[in-house]
């Protein structure tokens, strides 16, 4: 009896080991049918949806450089049969020819770049092989004005000058003045009318003297001037009265009460216009100045 109930106990273990196995094993089943179908309904990503419903787009014109086999051209004689050859398109070497006819040309490679066929990355590879004669002749053409022009500077400093117009300070008026480079109409009537008022110039240094005119351009002016031997009007220091005396641009009002002075004080004439060296606050250089333009005589 004993051992029939032992036996009874180990085949109920056996047959319970075997159930939990035969469970496993259905579940196992059917979680890997769950797995397969739920692998295959699974929705694609959203990259996957996107790259599959977006159309293909690619710019216009967008090609790769191994497609063309650019040399440098003029982009204004080259011809259509060089274009098609470069590995353009009928279309891209038309849209260039046709634009050049309208145009009458291409002035530069910005010109270039704004043709219709040169996107998408056309004009970099193509700029690089454009070359313009005109520039080119320009640049030739220039150095050889400056060149030229450089050659007729030095030719013309080494031939003296052949004409340069001279005018006498005692005979020109303001118009002939006015024809010297500096002098205009104002200036010219100042040196003619400080002229009238000396009696005339006895040097052409006593330019610097009119107002306006500095020492810079006495020098540009001063080659254009000479001083005749004609009479000079001078004031008689013997005869003259104080209003015509102090007339003179180089006689002030005590200057001219000295002379004066004198020929009361001395109750006689100046014999020789050299006598008002006489006169003690006369300055050597104002001596000078007015001895041209004195007399003693009638």
């Amino acid at each position: 009896m004993e051992l029939k109930r032992l036996c009874s106990r180990h085949l109920s273990l056996i047959l319970f080991f075997v159930g939990i196995a035969v469970g496993l094993s259905a579940v196992f089943f059917v979680l890997k049918d769950n797995i397969h179908i739920v692998s295959e309904t699974k929705p694609k990503s959203d990259a996957q949806t996107t790259n599959r419903k977006a159309p293909k787009t690619q710019p216009s014109y967008h090609f790769a450089s191994s497609k063309y086999h650019f040399r440098p051209f003029n982009p204004n004689s080259v011809s259509r049969k060089e274009l098609l050859s470069f590995g353009l398109s009928e279309k891209q070497a038309d849209n260039i020819l046709n634009y050049r006819t309208k145009a009458g040309g291409f002035k530069n490679k910005e010109q270039f770049a704004r043709l219709y066929c040169m996107q998408g990355g056309l004009f970099e590879q193509i700029s690089p092989y454009l070359v313009f004669e005109n520039q080119i002749a320009k640049s030739e053409t220039t150095s050889e004005n400056t060149l030229s022009e450089t050659q007729t500077s030095h030719t013309d400093a080494a031939k003296p000058e052949t004409h340069k117009l001279v005018l006498d300070l005692n005979l020109c008026d303001s118009l002939d003045l006015q024809q010297i480079k500096g002098i205009g109409q104002k200036r010219a009537s100042m040196i003619y009318r400080y002229g009238k008022k000396l009696g005339g110039y006895v040097s052409v240094e006593q330019l610097k003297e009119v107002y306006g005119i500095d020492e810079s351009l006495f020098e540009s002016i001063k080659s254009h001037f000479v001083v005749s031997d004609c009479n000079i009007r001078k004031v008689n220091i013997n005869s003259d009265q104080i209003k015509t005396l102090v007339a003179h641009p180089y006689i002030d009002i005590q200057l001219a009460k000295a002379l004066i002075h004198f020929r009361k004080d001395y109750n006689r004439n100046f014999q020789k216009p050299e006598e008002i060296r006489q006169i003690h606050f006369l300055s050597e250089q104002e001596f000078q100045k007015l001895l041209p333009y004195i007399t003693t005589s009638n």
